[in-house]
């Protein structure tokens, strides 16, 4: 059966990543503006290569870490979570999300966060969730700040992108119990 978790915005959900989303991702996630909010993980320039590398990864893990965002269009963004493989700290697992700019405004992240937490916590036998915010990056920080997530610190200069150092806000979730 194949995985679907629709979002609170009507006719927009979260599945996993099929080869078909390979144009939309390359069209989508080639943009300056989102590369800049992310980590140096995330290509640029996102290419079809890039594309093709990203989705097959996907297609091995079971249980997914990360869903494509979806919707009339088709693929609009992303989202998933790092698994650490320290034992101590296999319980969290940190979250990351990007959405094509032509749907910034609409609450999809929003919608897509607490859909994928509410998934991703039994899937992954995860107690909690972090992210992390770069220094500049608002939106992000109100969509974690929506979601439920606390401010818990703020890592003075943690992060070099572009040739600036930036301070990175961390954030903590605590799921209720699944």
């Amino acid at each position: 059966m194949e995985l679907y978790l629709p979002l609170e915005v009507e006719g927009y959900g979260l599945r996993e990543y099929i080869k078909e989303d390979i144009p939309r991702l390359c069209a989508l996630a080639n943009d300056y503006e989102i590369w800049r909010r992310v980590t140096d993980l995330f290509p640029r320039p996102y290419d079809p290569m890039a594309a093709l590398r990203w989705v097959s990864l996907q297609a091995e893990l079971d249980p997914a870490e990360n869903l494509a965002i979806v919707g009339p269009d088709g693929l609009v963004g992303g989202i998933g979570v790092m698994l650490s493989t320290v034992p101590n700290f296999r319980h969290d697992g940190e979250i990351g999300y990007w959405l094509g700019r032509l749907y910034w405004g609409r609450g999809l992240t929003v919608a897509a966060t607490q859909a994928f937490m509410a998934w991703a916590a039994p899937a992954h036998g995860l107690h909690r969730f972090s992210a992390k915010v770069y220094e500049g990056n608002e939106r992000s920080c109100r969509v974690l700040d929506k979601c439920g997530f606390t401010r818990e610190g703020v890592l003075r200069q943690a992060v070099h992108k572009e040739g600036e150092t930036l301070d990175m806000y961390v954030y903590g979730y605590i799921p209720p119990t699944y």
